[in-house]
């Protein structure tokens, strides 16, 4: 029997791989990584790779495991829409793959639906091996695949141009403004003590 694989990675390392990284074995990044692997064989890992996911949650982490796209460098893009989908595409010709979770398909596998839908879940949340091999099982039925052009503008890559803000003395990005975010009252957090 063949060794399984996802993005020419082998599927055990990449399990290892994405506890290590993620801090837990999570079935929604089995779910991503076969998502990606659709992708990525028709929109293969190049350094004009770039990859949108469209929910904060499993499939930024299975994009970073398995590619060299990642929020640092700016290649992943990552909308916060809740939906368990992404698109792999070449930012030269914006030309891409967006692949999803098809929902209608979700209730004709069980495992899958008990994980997928919890509120509707009678009993233990299925066991990760057992999701797995489901995952794999159903993926041809399970993910969606369309050929798409990316539109959006805030895929483009200029240079950032930044400066230091004259009210705190911190580094930031000019599109912001005359002064920085935190200083406008966007802060996320309140200094405590003394300079």
């Amino acid at each position: 029997m063949s060794k399984k694989m996802i993005c020419g990675m082998d599927f055990d390392q990449f399990v290892y791989d994405m506890e290590d990284f993620h801090g837990a074995r999570a079935p929604g990044i089995i779910v991503g990584s076969l998502m990606l692997d659709t992708a990525i064989a028709k929109v293969p890992e190049s350094p004009e790779l770039v990859v949108a996911v469209e929910t904060i949650t499993c499939l930024p982490d299975a994009v970073q495991v398995l590619t060299s796209c990642t929020t640092g460098n700016g290649r992943m893009k990552v909308y916060d829409w809740g939906k368990f989908a992404l698109t792999a595409y070449n930012r030269e010709t914006m030309k891409g793959v967006r692949t999803w979770v098809i929902a209608d398909v979700v209730p004709k596998w069980p495992l899958i639906n008990d994980w997928f839908n919890p509120a509707q879940r009678i009993g233990e949340s299925p066991l990760f091996e057992d999701l797995v091999e489901a995952f794999f099982e159903a993926r041809s039925e399970l993910i969606g695949v369309r050929e798409v052009r990316i539109v959006s503008p805030d895929n483009v890559f200029p240079r950032k141009k930044t400066g230091i803000c004259e009210k705190c003395g911190e580094s930031y990005n000019l599109k912001c403004g005359p002064i920085c975010s935190a200083c406008q009252g966007q802060a996320y957090y309140t200094l405590e003590g003394g300079a």
